[in-house]
């Protein structure tokens, strides 16, 4: 009997190890849900909302754009800088610019097309930016869509009837590349990251856009400096780089947040 119950606490001894290392590797989906706790998303902690005020270097944007020197009282140079502008973004669509005009009104249809074309900008830059600030560039997984793996990293792939996502994350679940296709568009994007004490943060999108997908690509890059606004790290200055046109920079200030209260537990 002695012998039977030394044999069994040896042969559980020699099998405990065994077990304890037969770890399963990780699925492409448990990976998935890994990375979400690896990206700085403010909205995880409450952020809701943001207001900042909006300045232009109108003189030197008009010089780059084939105004080379204009006097410091030109018209549209006084018009222009005595305009106040501000972004409210609610980090689920577009954000938008607001565009107060001095008290004259419009000068010309050169200004209107100056604002329709900057508010487009703006809207354009956080519709592709609040992906990464509210972390739905991870996406839930269900019928369309899924995930695989692709050498050491993943492969993510949503589609319906319209469009096709591709998203691929590296072996440490930094996102490389995403792949959008539509009727309308094809556009290949390549994110770049900052590591940040509260998670990998993003500073540049470069994309390759083709509209209608048969077209030429024109390269479109996009990004931002951060600043602390509360607690949160907030866009500072943003700029939006169109290939052979030039480069539109924003700097935002005074920026105002809208957070959920916090709850007061761990």
């Amino acid at each position: 009997m002695r012998k039977c119950l030394l044999a069994s606490v040896c042969l559980s001894a020699i099998s405990l190890p065994a077990a304890f290392g037969q770890t399963s590797a990780p699925t492409p989906e448990s990976r998935l849900q890994l990375a979400k706790g690896l990206y700085y998303t403010p909205t995880t902690s409450g952020l809701r909302s943001f207001h900042c005020d909006v300045t232009v270097d109108w003189k030197d944007l008009l010089a780059r754009f084939g105004a080379p020197s204009l006097p410091a009282d030109d018209p549209h140079l006084v018009y222009l800088q005595s305009t106040k502008l501000s972004v409210d973004d609610d980090l689920t669509g577009a954000g938008f610019l607001n565009w107060i005009q001095p008290p004259t009104g419009d000068m010309d249809d050169s200004v209107g097309k100056i604002r329709g074309g900057m508010q487009q900008m703006i809207s354009g830059f956080f519709q592709s930016w609040n992906p990464f600030l509210n972390g739905s560039y991870i996406p839930t997984l269900d019928a369309t869509t899924t995930a695989k793996a692709e050498g050491d990293g993943i492969l993510v792939h949503s589609g319906d009837a319209s469009n096709e996502v591709d998203e691929h994350f590296d072996k440490n679940m930094l996102l490389t590349e995403m792949h959008v296709t539509t009727s309308a568009l094809d556009v290949k994007a390549r994110p770049t990251f900052l590591d940040t004490p509260k998670g990998r943060l993003i500073s540049v999108l470069k994309s390759e856009v083709h509209q209608p997908p048969t077209a030429p690509a024109l390269e479109v890059t996009m990004s931002s400096t951060y600043a602390p606004a509360a607690t949160y790290q907030l866009p500072a200055t943003l700029t939006f780089s169109v290939q052979n046109v030039g480069d539109f920079v924003f700097k935002l200030s005074a920026c105002q947040v809208n957070a959920k209260p916090a709850t007061g537990k761990l």
